[in-house]
């Protein structure tokens, strides 16, 4: 039996947080991002001390989105 046998689920948080990350790799590598049905790219993102989520900024979008509405496109 090994040590990864025994790591706990990951959570509800470690799942967002892993998200957030993915959208700040989207980003740095210029990549695509589906919202709404349609890809755009990422103009930018915030994050504020103490909120549980990033705000993300898409070019073509007015005002913020939620992370959990964007979906990576994978490559």
């Amino acid at each position: 039996m090994s040590a990864r046998d025994q790591l706990p689920a990951a959570t509800a948080r470690d799942l967002a947080e892993k998200h957030d990350l993915r959208i700040h790799r989207a980003k740095q590598l210029c990549r695509p991002v589906l919202y709404n049905s349609l890809n755009y790219f990422i103009a930018g993102f915030c994050w504020h001390k103490g909120d549980e989520e990033m705000i993300v900024y898409l070019e073509g979008v007015t005002g913020p989105v939620a992370p959990a509405d964007i979906t990576i496109l994978e490559k």
